[in-house]
């Protein structure tokens, strides 16, 4: 019996250890403006904070209004970085004879400051296929102190087979943007 509880107890910490992202209410999309010509155009749509819309946390950039999808918000929350409480990922759709898909992530600091990693951009043609994320230290392959930005290469039935690490960032609970914060490692 007490084997079970401690294997019970070390599925429940190795659970909440490896997180991911879950969809939101928290933010919103408001302000939409075309850009360009009608046909070619794109739009430009602000991201606000729900509860207090005149808070503009970035504005995302619609590239072609006729292969555009969708927008999906959603959080990580608890990242395991000092004083990053959650990090904030908006994923722009588009669709044609591949769909594809821009990142945005957002570190959101103890004070709701928010500092943007670079955007990642993904294409699926073929299945199964590489793409890339940001790995943070909660999630599963995640790494103490250090946001990882890996590109995950699939199985036939859309499972792991492989990860590797295009860059690594070692958080210093500094801004991202300064070099002394952030070291980044290419490989």
């Amino acid at each position: 019996m007490k084997n079970c509880i401690l294997l019970a107890f070390a599925l429940c910490f190795f659970t909440a250890q490896a997180q991911d992202f879950k969809t939101s209410e928290k933010y919103a999309l408001v302000n939409q403006r075309t850009i360009g010509q009608e046909e070619e155009g794109g739009a430009l749509i602000d991201l606000v904070v729900a509860d207090d819309t005149s808070n503009v946390v970035a504005t995302i950039k619609i590239g072609e209004l006729e292969l555009f999808e969708g927008i999906q918000i959603s959080v990580l929350l608890n990242p395991g970085l000092e004083t990053i409480t959650e990090i904030l990922k908006v994923e722009v759709e588009y669709a044609a004879c591949c769909s594809g898909t821009q990142s945005y992530y957002f570190l959101v600091n103890n004070e709701q400051e928010y500092t943007a990693l670079p955007l990642l951009e993904n294409v699926y043609c073929d299945m199964p296929q590489a793409d890339t994320h940001y790995i943070f230290p909660s999630q599963a392959h995640g790494k103490e102190d250090i946001i990882l930005r890996a590109e995950l290469h699939y199985t036939e039935k859309y499972t792991i087979k492989d990860i590797k690490v295009l860059q690594s960032f070692v958080w210093n609970d500094d801004d991202f943007d300064y070099e002394d914060a952030i070291t980044a490692n290419e490989r």
